[in-house]
């Protein structure tokens, strides 16, 4: 059964609208809703005086017409008076400025205190709800780290930090040797010396918020295990936790361990790509290679950006359909009806603020009767794109351009190609095997796992390589090049690098196309080949795309067109021509037209043709 439906705060509307809603909800065809993510103050609205009568009545009032419920854990928003009786578990900025007790997000990962309530009220839940039946799935807290609370500088946090950094590296001697502590005269003689990055006129030690940003990833996580702890104990349901968009701050690969299926919060960060949000479907599905849930999806407009467009409810339609085509097992939207009050007044929702039903709740029950019983299937195995979080937290640092965005700028544009020419995208983390795949890319992967170079040597598909890729080594330092692996792989040696204030040309003689960021100045060693040359920028005239065998280096960084031309360099066969996508499973196909215009979509010798936001299973 795929899950359909909606999040839904009771304590929102007066009881006596709770069995309408019910039933509202039943004839749109909902089937599980989402409660109680930010229910602290409302359980337990004074210290120690827990009362789940109103969770109780909202559950008991959905059930009555077949609606199941994910329980989400309130943690994300503690009360008002935790916060005045406990002010030390909240959140500290660089500029050790403590947040405002009002809103969400505000607490420490590693405050001691906050855990204590954490383990005090999340126990409660459990103990009431845990062998319930209608609870169908745990939502541990809501988006760590959203709003920029991954990171924090506190007292607590820093003593934390210490503790961690004694059990990586032992001894003050091996962390000096190998931060390079030396430099600017910061070497440590005690652990008490050292504190957490917090900005500042001049870049800190890369070595230092490299581990800094480890830490604190780290500690979210922590966190999270007490959830699980305390859930895992006293009910058989699976737990999640709702992953963002775009989000890196946290290392989702190690988080993904920590819960049973991958769930996300399916929004339009910022202008609308189809193609990104794709791409984060792609990589929820890759996290543990297996069908996943949209927690939340975007009704139409949202309350957080500056602007808040309007979208059409076809657009809700075709957003529902394309996450179940990238492996969604369900979806639910955010949210079920418009608040009138609090900070939220604006996001849109299935119903009005009278409680009327809009266009997109007639749009949804038609989107989710049609893909109620949607086989889902794994893709195929074709092409994967290597990330590694570290990568993320490494680029933030000092960099040779710091317009450059790893995910923005060298693989949403792969995956974009990919995609282009009709291939499936899977993402492949640090101890994965590429074997199964047809091409593999690796964009900018400042830091690349040993294994995992050694799995690309046995690799028989055609494997592509983007500029700065072994550039840095575990501790976020240089890493000095030698006859290793890396170099067998590439048979390159770059001689020197250098940042970009706009685009540069390359060209193979037959094409010629641009490249920007940065330009490495490469040396092509025996068995390796020039595929094009630089035609200007600083190393005017040497080698930009290389190749030795079945990997192609480019010593730059390439848009979306430029891709496709090395993929065409490649002997790479278009499986797909437009501007409309392919999805390709063991026993169907999907085609998706995102766009609010009719297209037609050339597989092989067949000719699509799809209306405006259609999908459909060919």
């Amino acid at each position: 059964m795929n899950w359909f439906g909606a999040a839904y705060y009771p304590e929102h509307w007066p009881r006596e609208r709770w069995r309408e809603d019910a039933r509202v909800m039943a004839y749109l065809g909902i089937n599980v809703v989402r409660i109680g993510e930010f229910s602290w103050g409302v359980v337990e609205k004074r210290p120690g005086q827990i009362d789940f009568t109103l969770l109780d009545e909202a559950i008991e009032a959905l059930y009555s017409e077949g609606i199941r419920i994910i329980m989400g854990t309130p943690t994300a928003a503690p009360p008002s008076w935790l916060l005045k009786k406990y002010p030390g578990v909240l959140r500290m900025d660089g500029d050790r400025r403590t947040p405002v007790a009002a809103g969400r997000r505000q607490y420490c990962f590693n405050s001691p205190r906050y855990r204590i309530e954490t383990e005090r009220i999340v126990s409660a839940y459990v103990d009431h709800y845990g062998k319930d039946h209608r609870i169908i799935a745990w939502q541990a807290d809501n988006e760590y780290g959203c709003h920029g609370s991954t990171l924090c500088y506190c007292r607590n946090c820093a003593g934390a930090f210490r503790e961690w950094l004694r059990e990586r590296y032992g001894t003050l001697d091996n962390l000096n040797q190998s931060w390079g502590t030396v430099f600017w005269s910061h070497t440590y003689g005690d652990w008490e010396e050292i504190n957490p990055p917090k900005p500042g006129p001049v870049s800190p030690n890369p070595s230092l918020v490299l581990d800094y940003r480890r830490f604190s990833s780290d500690s979210a996580i922590e966190y999270h295990d007490i959830h699980k702890e305390i859930i895992k104990k006293s009910s058989k349901a699976p737990l999640t936790h709702n992953l963002m968009v775009n989000f890196t701050d946290i290392d989702y690969r190690k988080l993904a361990r920590k819960i049973d299926f991958v769930s996300w919060d399916n929004y339009v960060a910022g202008e609308y790509d189809p193609d990104l949000q794709a791409l984060n479907h792609d990589l929820m599905r890759s996290l543990k290679k297996a069908p996943f849930l949209v927690m939340e999806q975007q009704p139409g407009r949202v309350n957080w950006r500056s602007v808040n467009n309007a979208y059409p409810s076809e657009q809700l339609a075709f957003w529902i359909k394309q996450s179940v085509a990238h492996g969604a097992f369900g979806s639910l939207v955010f949210r079920y009806r418009q608040f009138p009050f609090g900070a939220e007044q604006f996001h849109g929702g299935l119903l009005n603020y009278d409680g009327t039903m809009t266009e997109r709740a007639r749009v949804f029950a038609e989107t989710i009767k049609e893909l109620r019983n949607w086989k889902i299937e794994d893709p195929q195995k074709e092409a994967a794109i290597y990330i590694d979080y570290e990568n993320f937290w490494i680029g933030e640092t000092d960099n040779l351009n710091g317009n450059f965005r790893l995910l923005f700028d060298s693989i949403l544009p792969i995956y974009k190609a990919f995609r282009n020419f009709g291939y499936n995208v899977d993402f492949l983390f640090p101890g994965e095997s590429p074997q199964s795949y047809s091409f593999v890319a690796i964009p900018s992967a400042f830091k690349l796992d040993e294994d995992f170079v050694r799995e690309l040597l046995k690799f028989k598909g055609k494997i592509f390589i983007t500029a700065m890729t072994a550039q840095k080594d575990q501790n976020n330092n240089i890493r000095v090049q030698k006859a290793d692996d890396f170099q067998l792989l590439t048979g390159i040696h770059v001689v020197d690098f250098g940042g970009l204030e706009g685009p540069i040309k390359v060209s193979s003689g037959k094409n010629v196309f641009d490249c920007d960021f940065v330009a490495e100045e490469i040396e092509v060693l025996d068995g390796c080949q020039t595929v094009t040359r630089y035609i200007d920028g600083p190393f005017k005239g040497k080698p930009a795309v290389t190749v030795k065998g079945n990997c192609y280096y480019v010593g730059t960084i390439p848009d979306v067109e430029s891709i496709k031309r090395i993929f065409l360099e490649a002997s790479i066969e278009r499986k797909a021509e437009g501007l409309a996508r392919l999805l390709s499973m063991r026993s169907y196909r999907v085609i998706l037209n995102p766009y609010p215009y009719s297209l037609r979509l050339k597989i092989g010798e067949e000719i699509h043709s799809l209306k405006q936001y259609e999908v459909k299973r060919i």
